[in-house]
């Protein structure tokens, strides 16, 4: 992990008191990050790994609600089946022990 701390120069330190840093110097300093390491490319990167993840992210809800329709779906069918199983054991039961003892 990189160090966060800033070190200052002694023309800097000096400049706080007696004279106003040079800005020229200051802005090329600050575009060349003290690790060497340039962000801007690896920000882009993972803005556009963000925006993949988000449309990833929005492909799966609608899944998810189709998925939610088809379950409530076969639950309803399945809710039908299983009443139209218990009509026909309830008021065939004599049959059904028959079938069974056979």
């Amino acid at each position: 992990m990189h160090s966060h701390e800033y070190k200052l120069s002694p023309r800097h330190l000096a400049s706080f008191g007696n004279e106003p840093a040079d800005l020229k110097s200051e802005c090329k300093r600050c575009s060349n990050p003290v690790g060497g390491i340039d962000l801007e490319p690896r920000v882009v990167e993972l803005e556009t790994h963000l925006k993949y993840i988000r449309r990833d992210m929005d492909e799966i809800r609608i899944d998810v609600k189709a998925v939610r329709h088809r379950l409530a779906y076969l639950a309803g069918a399945a809710a039908v089946v299983v009443g139209l199983l218990g009509w026909v054991a309830n008021n065939r039961f004599d049959q059904l022990v028959m079938l069974l003892s056979r």
